[in-house]
């Protein structure tokens, strides 16, 4: 009771900074001569640049601790094995499928066009096919440390993880070390989303001084996409799971409703794990089924995280009138899959990566503040999805072992 107490302390804090951050910025806007209005804007922005420098600072070794000990902990249950790997096909096909509907929205809609946006950092050049691929392996270390090396990171902390697994019984101590760094970089995480609200606060006045109430359109568009496809996702695609694993989807709506309101509104996976456990309870699933893909799912099945990083990906590319190629969508699309992965189950998780997304894509960083601002609204919908999705590929999961849904 205490921690939801929290949680929404915290969402209308974060509100509250929104809609503080839209009035001063349109006040300051409507009467502040114009070099004051200058001066005031750069202010604004600093304070909400800290927010995404601290983001920064994290990446590296949330990725690292993350990924490394998930890897450690999945391949130390080798006698799980079919269910990890019915589990994790289901995980990339549902979340591969999400990060496409984002592509076609924001391509369809184009919510972030003609507001001609400006950025510090140069526009990326596009890179060769022979380029992404090198560039997912650097020369150096210490290349791993920065946003840029996060791929080379990732694929780091996976060798690294399978290593920890093969030593066996002598590796549970090192594994033991990596559990606890992902457990303490999460906590992380919750420190620095302390400061999310006066972030949104800052940037949302800078918004409003600099670009006006036509932020407030691209917002709008931009969020009516990603709650239309993300319900899309819900209803339709999770419906032919579940009937495929011999689940009717009104059993398993009816069973997920609880779950997906209490992701909603903590905004958290972690949170509503229990909840989605006894959901699965409800929907027949075997406690031997349930017990290992839900944990599992809360960390790495993000359906609705990857969709809107897609979306955001694009949203930025289009605010700052940055060409995207046909191979940047599907590079996009993959590395979507990566960071809805390494995206911790913590309220605003996926804003944390979003910085990565961005930083693969060479999109400016400038972006993760710019999204920051709407964040609670969409954050509230992509959790509920995440969280939905791990059931209905559990229902399929049990019907492809061989086990039968208890009635």
């Amino acid at each position: 009771m205490a921690k939801s107490s929290v949680q929404y302390k915290f969402l209308l804090a974060i509100a509250l900074g929104f809609i503080l951050g839209i009035l001063i910025g349109w006040v300051v806007s409507a009467t502040a001569p114009a070099d004051l209005q200058k001066t005031l804007s750069m202010w604004f922005k600093a304070f909400g640049d800290i927010f995404v420098r601290l983001i920064r600072i994290a990446i590296p070794p949330l990725i690292f601790f993350t990924i490394a000990a998930a890897t450690a902990s999945i391949a130390d249950a080798r006698k799980l094995g079919r269910i990890l790997a019915y589990m994790l096909v289901l995980y990339i096909v549902t979340t591969i499928a999400s990060a496409v509907w984002g592509v076609i929205g924001a391509s369809v809609v184009m919510p972030g066009a003609g507001l001609n946006l400006t950025t510090q950092q140069p526009p990326p050049t596009p890179p060769s096919g022979i380029d992404i691929l090198l560039s997912f392996f650097q020369t150096d270390f210490s290349s791993l440390l920065v946003v840029g090396g996060a791929m080379t990171m990732i694929i780091f902390a996976i060798i690294l993880g399978l290593a920890v697994a093969f030593l066996g019984e002598e590796g549970r101590k090192v594994a033991n070390i990596l559990s606890l760094g992902s457990r303490t970089m999460i906590g992380f995480v919750r420190i620095i989303m302390y400061y999310a609200p006066i972030a949104v606060f800052m940037y949302a006045a800078w918004l409003m001084i600099v670009y006006g109430p036509q932020m407030l359109g691209a917002y709008a568009k931009f969020l009516g996409t990603q709650y239309a496809l993300t319900l899309f996702h819900f209803f339709v695609i999770y419906s032919i799971i579940v009937s495929a694993g011999g689940l009717s989807p009104v059993k398993y709506f009816k069973a997920q409703f609880y779950p997906f309101v209490l992701a909603f509104t903590t905004r958290s996976s972690a949170v509503s794990l229990p909840a989605n456990m006894e959901a699965a309870r409800r929907m027949g699933i075997p406690e031997e089924v349930y017990g290992v893909t839900l944990p599992i799912g809360a960390t790495v099945n993000m359906d609705g995280t990857a969709l809107y990083q897609v979306m955001s990906a694009i949203f930025v590319a289009q605010l700052f009138n940055i060409p995207l190629m046909p191979y940047h969508y599907a590079l996009l699309v993959f590395a979507a899959l990566i960071g809805s992965v390494a995206t911790a189950a913590i309220p605003g998780g996926g804003t944390i990566m979003l910085a990565y997304v961005l930083a693969v894509m060479g999109l400016p960083l400038e972006g993760v503040g710019i999204m920051l601002v709407i964040d609670p609204i969409a954050d509230a919908i992509r959790t509920a999805i995440n969280l939905s999705g791990d059931n209905a590929c559990t229902v399929l999961v049990t019907k492809l072992m061989g086990l039968k849904l208890r009635s």
